[in-house]
């Protein structure tokens, strides 16, 4: 008995759905749970107090940003592929956010969740120099070190 081409097709719209609608939807809820998305820092860094930060992460080359989304996100987690060197920071500074939102009361999964979320959040509507001004400002306050292990 052959399957009716209607149904193949319903089916792959379907996963298709999955696929790439499952990742925005998570992305969703991660954002939703945090209290109030950081602003970028007032005033940006010289140029090289910015690559000298991004260089003493292990980086070579010029800062260069990427712009994430939740599919490629999630795609570079599950293969294990190395995501842009900006998402380290950008991973900073959303750690150090969500740190300090009094009383989110999230648990482990969700905390992480949001993290994720606000880690792409961040690389979306921040450029690099503020991701590298505001892990400068973090780490001039003692709150945070520069990634390592690039």
């Amino acid at each position: 008995m052959a399957i009716p081409s209607r149904v193949i097709l319903w089916l792959a719209a379907a996963l298709l759905a999955l696929v790439f609608g499952l990742p925005w939807a998570l992305y969703g809820l991660g954002l939703r749970s945090i209290a109030a998305l950081p602003e970028p820092p007032a005033t940006l860094r010289p140029a090289g107090e910015l690559r000298e930060v991004w260089q003493r992460a292990g980086i070579p080359g010029e800062p260069v940003g990427a712009v994430l989304d939740p599919v490629s996100y999630l795609a570079s987690a599950s293969v294990q592929a190395r995501p842009p060197a900006i998402t380290a920071f950008a991973w900073r500074v959303a750690s150090d956010h969500l740190a300090r939102e009094p009383g989110s009361g999230r648990g482990p999964l969700q905390q992480h969740l949001a993290g994720a979320a606000l880690t792409i959040w961040l690389t979306r509507h921040w450029t690099a120099e503020a991701l590298l001004s505001r892990v400068v400002e973090l780490e001039a306050a003692g709150r945070s070190a520069v990634p390592t292990g690039r």
